[in-house]
């Protein structure tokens, strides 16, 4: 069964607010704020991306906080976090649940996102094989795009 995006966000606020427990802070009004800004958004996004956002619709929040909020939500399996080679780091909401590859073009800034049941069957022998449990997952593939498929 597919989680909706109210369960992931709760799933979410119950990883981060354990994460903060046990580093001994608080989930505050403004780290709720921003972890429910966050799910708000779409695919891909960087910190200077996501401040610009929230200047535009109001949300008060310093450079420094957002950057940690950031880095601690990484930290608690919430957002993973990719070097797509423009210059800043690229983050997600990613609980965990599906691995996924992103496709990264050279020639632009387009950037993929896929899923395969090969894929996931392949990693999860690698891992029972090797008696591994991983914690992420951040598969990047630099290429070029050959053309449009046709539908």
């Amino acid at each position: 069964m597919q989680n909706t995006n109210k369960d992931l966000l709760a799933i979410a606020q119950t990883r981060y607010a354990e994460f903060l427990k046990r580093n001994k802070m608080f989930l505050t009004k403004e780290r709720t704020a921003l972890l429910d800004f966050i799910f708000a958004q779409k695919g891909h996004f960087s910190a200077d991306e996501l401040l610009y956002e929230m200047q535009r619709t109001g949300l008060k929040a310093s450079r420094a906080t957002l950057y940690r909020t950031l880095s601690q939500l990484v930290e608690a399996s919430v957002l993973s976090e990719s070097d797509f080679g423009h210059g800043h780091t690229h983050y997600e909401i990613d609980m965990g649940d599906k691995p996924h590859a992103h496709l990264v073009s050279l020639d632009s800034d387009d950037v993929k996102e896929v899923t395969s049941a090969k894929l996931e069957a392949a990693f999860s022998e690698i891992l029972r094989k090797e008696g591994f449990s991983p914690k992420r997952y951040n598969i990047q593939i630099f290429g070029s795009f050959l053309g449009k498929k046709k539908a």
